[in-house]
């Protein structure tokens, strides 16, 4: 095992369709855990072939589940954990198809988890998920001031134990605390999943850690920019099957953990006044994605899960 992983740390990638970045992250990963275990949604043939091909080369430190039909972010995460946990993780490591660790990210997270005051409480440690740009990459949201969530930029070095909810992709995940826990939501099939695991990480009483030494480049989206009233505007946009999950999953998320964390609908309260406006001003399709984002409240507040055709 690499030195960079004094423990059986297993990486669990759930890959559709991948481009040539999962090329980049199993050559930045492989020296960093003993195991990848890649779950593939149902790709197409030339994908299977550059999978087996990674798996040739990387033997048996590279582990293939291949679902002949796409089952959804969450249940392929389950596939890869019940095989994870089943090869003897200390700890497991979940990654998107797109996600690329710096070459130090999985040492700098576990030496935080060594150096913390109370390792027994680590819910799951997350790395700062920075872009192609070189850019400051996405800020951190930890409890602020009363019931409110704080949104700011982790100091390399920084560890902070007090993150509200923290993004899948990137996260290390004690093996103990998926066996208490539980698995992903399978019916929420994308979207919010990790806003569920984190706030039944934190019902249970365990603390979720930002890194600022840990390294993550991830893409958020597909970014455009538009002017309006003269000035240029970028976003990050969504086609309307993944509103209808945002917005079912986010309701059922409300529903399901608001009472416990007030801040958290104060935030999603504004989330969705700004998604809505952005919407409005400056996005096509408005018709079918406010139909979209309809259809996904309605599921939402009748606990609808699964995949749903829009």
């Amino acid at each position: 095992m690499s030195e960079t992983a004094p423990m059986n740390v297993i990486a669990i990638v759930v890959t559709y369709g991948p481009d040539d970045r999962l090329d980049c992250q199993l050559d930045t990963l492989a020296c960093q855990v003993s195991t990848i275990w890649i779950v593939d949604n149902g790709s197409d043939e030339e994908t299977i072939d550059r999978l087996q091909s990674h798996e040739r080369a990387l033997g048996p430190r590279l582990k293939l589940i291949l679902n002949e039909a796409n089952q959804g972010l969450a249940a392929a995460q389950n596939q890869g954990i019940a095989a994870a946990l089943g090869d003897g993780a200390d700890w497991l490591l979940l990654l998107d198809q797109d996600s690329i660790p710096a070459k130090d990210m999985i040492s700098q997270l576990l030496c935080a988890a060594e150096n913390y005051d109370c390792p027994e409480r680590i819910g799951f440690l997350s790395p700062i998920h920075g872009d192609d740009t070189g850019g400051t990459g996405s800020p951190v949201y930890a409890h602020g001031y009363g019931m409110g969530i704080k949104r700011y930029w982790l100091a390399e070095g920084e560890v902070d134990d007090g993150l509200a909810f923290a993004m899948a992709s990137g996260c290390l995940v004690p093996a103990d605390r998926l066996r208490e826990i539980g698995n992903m939501a399978a019916d929420f099939w994308i979207d919010y999943i990790d806003y569920d695991f984190s706030f039944r990480i934190r019902r249970a009483g365990y603390r979720i850690l930002g890194v600022g030494s840990a390294r993550l480049r991830h893409r958020l989206g597909e970014t455009h920019s538009r002017k309006v009233l003269g000035l240029s505007v970028g976003y990050r946009t969504h086609p309307a099957f993944r509103r209808y999950t945002i917005y079912r999953n986010r309701v059922r998320v409300m529903r399901a953990h608001g009472i416990q964390f007030p801040g958290f609908l104060a935030f999603e309260a504004l989330s969705i006044t700004k998604d809505l406006a952005r919407l409005l001003l400056v996005e096509d399709d408005k018709l079918e994605k406010l139909r979209a984002i309809i259809i996904g409240v309605w599921d939402g507040l009748n606990g609808r899960g699964g995949f749903r055709k829009i």
